[in-house]
């Protein structure tokens, strides 16, 4: 019988099982400057990386001293989700990743349910995890908190110690450590450093991580 050292993987939505980083910034960039303000969409995507929309528009509009007109977030939504059905794809690797898993796994992101139960279905990963979602909506406190990982492990009835967390940002990092999880970090966007920094153990592509999950498995 195989034996780990872990219970369960926790998953971060955006940047760890869909590439959906890319989009949501080209859709916000966008925006912004068909309302005059031009903003450099590497600099915007490392910047709100693992960013809810409404701090990403809280720090927009302190740094330009810019209001939002009052359609700008459904019109954010509806062009991301015409988007989303046009490009979104899986990460490269995620499905080999989640398929050799030995232990449960689910999904916990600062995203609304509804969000990510769309993402899973456009790149065809909702077989993988079911109504196992976890919303940082629907917790007092999304990330950095640790609240929405720590209603994950109490949902599957695991201790922290014995959950590991894959993430991409700074946030969603911070909230793993917060909840006394490990956490491992991939450095798409989020340099290695930066990763490291916060508390994650950084990796580079899903196969690699595959590679370092198998190796704890005896």
């Amino acid at each position: 019988m195989n034996t780990t050292s872990f219970d369960l993987v926790i998953f971060d939505c955006d940047g760890v099982l869909v590439d959906s980083e890319p989009l949501a910034n080209k859709v916000y960039v966008q925006m912004l400057a068909e309302l005059g303000h031009q903003l450099d969409y590497e600099a915007t995507l490392r910047e709100f990386s693992g960013a809810a929309v409404f701090k990403r528009i809280e720090a927009t509009s302190q740094k330009l001293n810019w209001t939002p007109p009052a359609n700008f977030l459904p019109d954010f939504f509806k062009r991301l989700a015409e988007l989303s059905l046009r490009e979104l794809k899986p990460v490269n690797g995620i499905r080999q990743l989640v398929e050799s898993l030995p232990v449960p796994a689910c999904v916990a992101s600062n995203g609304a349910r509804d969000e990510i139960m769309l993402r899973l279905k456009l790149a065809d990963l909702t077989e993988f995890f079911g109504d196992a979602i976890f919303s940082g909506l629907e917790v007092p406190h999304p990330k950095p908190a640790p609240d929405v990982f720590l209603a994950a492990a109490r949902a599957f009835n695991v201790p922290p110690s014995r959950c590991i967390v894959i993430e991409d940002s700074v946030p969603g990092v911070t909230a793993a450590v917060r909840a006394g999880m490990r956490v491992y970090g991939h450095a798409a966007i989020t340099s290695v450093d930066v990763l490291r920094e916060a508390g994650a153990m950084p990796f580079k592509d899903m196969l690699e991580l595959k590679r370092i999950l198998s190796a704890q498995t005896v």
